[in-house]
């Protein structure tokens, strides 16, 4: 299955930018690729909503081998239509690294109603997810068991673990393992 990682833009232009310069495939759902900065920003303009959050973006990277660029599209296409409806999209795949991958730009605001799109915490990171895998499933493709990792490190905590020293979340996290090992009950 793929893999899915979950972020937010205050430039969807630059974004977009990044995204097509390695396309091999690109797809829009609801406008068209070729136009997406500018129908995004006209969309969020007509609304009055041009601060903030301007995209959500979504990396759905596929295992080496296991998918065609034109298979990967296909599928990154089907989640976005399934995840943002009545908002445009943009799902570009990258054949670049052994991973091919799409990157999926969903504009923030609706082009229906003007509603912004809240897809971020750990819930929407689930249901992406769940609907990646379950569209991975109906095209056949392998699966991943459980999550594999139990920490998540930011780069600059990769680097402290790195030297040889404790991040502050390692500490609060030691922290907490030793009272609750030590406590009978929640006010302890």
């Amino acid at each position: 299955m793929a893999t899915i990682k979950l972020g937010t833009t205050r430039s969807a232009n630059r974004l977009i930018s990044y995204a097509e310069k390695k396309a091999v495939e690109r797809e829009g759902i609801d406008c068209n690729p070729m136009y997406a900065k500018s129908q995004f920003a006209t969309t969020r303009e007509l609304y009055g909503k041009t601060d903030g959050i301007q995209a959500h973006h979504i990396i759905q990277s596929f295992a080496p081998g296991e998918v065609t660029a034109e298979q990967a599209n296909k599928i990154g296409v089907e989640l976005a239509r399934k995840l943002a409806k009545g908002y445009e999209c943009v799902v570009y795949t990258h054949a670049d690294t052994d991973h091919i991958h799409n990157h999926i730009v969903i504009n923030s605001v609706s082009y229906e109603d003007g509603k912004k799109l809240h897809l971020h915490g750990q819930q929407a990171i689930d249901k992406v997810r769940q609907m990646s895998d379950d569209l991975c499933r109906e095209n056949r493709l392998s699966g991943i068991e459980k999550p594999t990792s139990k920490v998540r490190y930011t780069l600059a905590e990769l680097g402290i673990l790195q030297r040889g020293e404790a991040s502050w979340k390692d500490e609060l996290s030691q922290a907490i393992d030793d009272e609750k090992a030590h406590s009978k009950n929640y006010e302890e």
